[in-house]
This record gives structure tokens, C-alpha cells and sequence, in this order.
């Protein structure tokens, strides 16, 4: 029963070769939620195998293996994350390659807007506190929508964009938003 437990709640894996941005990440989440960090694309792999993570930060430039390699990795056994690339260099390239291959999102380093990332780490709860992903609402084609305020519309402008993003790689789809009354 704790097993089960410890699955259900939110858990986030930061990888990234930087001491000083894993611990941007643990003092921003680690008390409120399950925080892991990696410092290298073996290491996060690994931690994949044996547990499930519902958002990722992952370092485009790491050690060994590039983000990039990772995050196939990390999709293959995780699909369902929500996976968020990062980077202070130039990495365009890198970048596109990423979302190509499920990757929801990049942010630059160093961090310079915090809304974002607790904008993106709410997205990322409510699919889990729905049990909805990305690609099942790229797949029905609907993003179920009934909150209001501001908050929500950004978060609700984020979840498109991803949705977009998975129909682009998976199909197209019939996107019908319900959006709220009054």
C-alpha cells in the first residue's frame, strides 16, 4: 500500500551536470514534492527503470550522453511525462530535435521567470490529478477545459501549445476546446 502510495504522488526528476540548478530545484519544490536530480543522462535513466516521474527538467548539455538521447531513453520507459528541456547555451538545434521527439517545453537558464516554471509544474500536476497526458488529448482531439481567471488561461495557452506539439509528431486530430461559459 505505500508503494502505492509513493507512485500516486507528483514526483519531478531534475538532470542537470550544474550543483547550483539542482539546487534552484530543491529549494523551489523539495519540501512540497517528491524532488529527484541527476547529475548525469546514465543516472536519470536509471532512475526511470525504477520509478515513475510526471515532469522532467532535463539539461540539453549533459556528460556522456546529450539531453537529447536521454529524453528517447526517458520516453521509452516514461512516456507519459511531461518532459521540460533546459539549457543556458545556444541549442536550436538541439531544441527542435527534442520536441521532435516529446519533449513539451524548453526553458533557458539561467531561470529568469519562476511563474513559468510553477505555470509549468501546474500543467503538469493537473494531467496528473486527471490522469490525462499530452498525447491522449492530441489523440481525442479535446482539451477539457472549466476553470476561469487569468492563471488558468495561461496554463490553458501551455497545455494547447503541447497538444499541438503531439499532434505534429503523432497525426492530426479534430481539436474541438470547450471553453467556460460567463
Amino acid at each position: 500500500m505505500d508503494e502505492i502510495k509513493k507512485q500516486d504522488k507528483f514526483r519531478m526528476l531534475v538532470v542537470d551536470d550544474d550543483p547550483s540548478v539542482l539546487n534552484f530545484f530543491k529549494r523551489l519544490f523539495g519540501k512540497q514534492y517528491s524532488l529527484s536530480v541527476a547529475m548525469d543522462g546514465d543516472e536519470a535513466i536509471r532512475m526511470t527503470k525504477h520509478g515513475k516521474y510526471h515532469l522532467i527538467f532535463l539539461d540539453v548539455k549533459l556528460p556522456g550522453m546529450d539531453g537529447v538521447e536521454v529524453l528517447a531513453e526517458i520516453k521509452k520507459l516514461n512516456p507519459d511525462a511531461v518532459i521540460v528541456m533546459i539549457s543556458g547555451y545556444d541549442v536550436e538545434e538541439d531544441v527542435r530535435r527534442a520536441l521532435e521527439k516529446g519533449a513539451q517545453d524548453f526553458l533557458p537558464k539561467p531561470f529568469s521567470d519562476i511563474s513559468r516554471i510553477m505555470t509549468i509544474k501546474d500543467v503538469a500536476e493537473y494531467l496528473n490529478l486527471h490522469q490525462l497526458t499530452v498525447y491522449r488529448l492530441a489523440q481525442q482531439g479535446k482539451i477539457p477545459f472549466f476553470k476561469t481567471g487569468r492563471q488558468w488561461r495561461i496554463k490553458k495557452d501551455i497545455l494547447e501549445k503541447w497538444v499541438d506539439q503531439e499532434e505534429k509528431r503523432s497525426g492530426p486530430s479534430k481539436k474541438e476546446t470547450r471553453v467556460p461559459k460567463g
